[in-house]
């Protein structure tokens, strides 16, 4: 059972290669409460685990993922012995495990079908009830509350945006993640005021921390360093508890 309250950024990138299994195998083991995790799709319309919309940072190719058939993007080697992770892997490793912060990394018309086939993961893998799914891409999560009514729903951003609270209520979103040198105690309090989980991004060093527990205990941080936070988190009683 999850025993740090924290999102472990794609797995355990400290330790591992980013959004592969051994990562996300590595953030149970430290019992996080959530795992983030990034998809896009294959060219055949498979839902991939990876970050950036090439595979030229993690993988030993060049290209686009979208130009990948998934038979394709399983010969590409992540390290010395990592592949790219289907979503279904990544979700059948995790399922009842602990709760997964799905990122769509949609974009505009990337991806048709995107969310129809994230969905479909979801529940044949039956982790729809541990998922809560998030992107930069707001109209993405439009779509996936007019696909389902019960998906848990967030939304991430690179500033911040007072305007957005009604449209956060309008489409029921839980969360909003705030990059953590934006974060102020006003905007904080928006949220709050408004019933959305605080979630501040990236929270990787003793500074910021120290800061989270003395001004935001309650919020929900996103880490690269897990084993940092997690004795961070153990050593400060204040801070909220899972």
């Amino acid at each position: 059972m999850p025993t740090i309250r924290g999102i472990a950024h794609r797995g355990d990138p400290k330790n591992y290669p980013e959004n592969t299994l051994s990562a996300f195998e590595s953030a149970l083991q430290f019992g996080y409460s959530f795992v983030e995790l990034d998809v896009q799709l294959s060219k055949d319309g498979v839902p991939v685990v990876i970050h950036d919309y090439t595979v030229d940072r993690v993988t030993d190719h060049k290209g686009k993922v979208k130009d990948y058939t998934l038979a394709e993007l399983k010969q590409m080697k992540i390290g010395k012995d990592e592949t790219i992770p289907t979503l279904e892997e990544a979700m059948l490793l995790m399922r009842g495990k602990t709760e997964v912060m799905l990122e769509l990394k949609q974009a505009g018309t990337l991806y048709p079908g995107m969310e129809e086939k994230v969905l479909e993961v979801l529940k044949r893998t039956d982790t729809f009830e541990q998922t809560l799914a998030i992107s930069f891409d707001f109209f993405s999560i439009q779509k996936l509350r007019k696909l389902d009514s019960d998906i848990r729903l967030g939304v991430t951003s690179s500033n911040t945006l007072p305007p957005i609270f009604p449209w956060l209520k309008e489409y029921r979103c839980e969360t909003l993640g705030v990059p953590m040198k934006m974060l102020t105690e006003e905007y904080a309090n928006m949220m709050l005021d408004h019933g959305i989980e605080v979630c501040p991004w990236p929270v990787d060093t003793i500074e910021e921390m120290e800061l989270i527990a003395k001004t935001y205990p309650y919020a929900l941080i996103t880490t690269n360093d897990l084993a940092l936070w997690a004795d961070f988190y153990r050593a400060h009683p204040e801070i909220k508890r899972v």
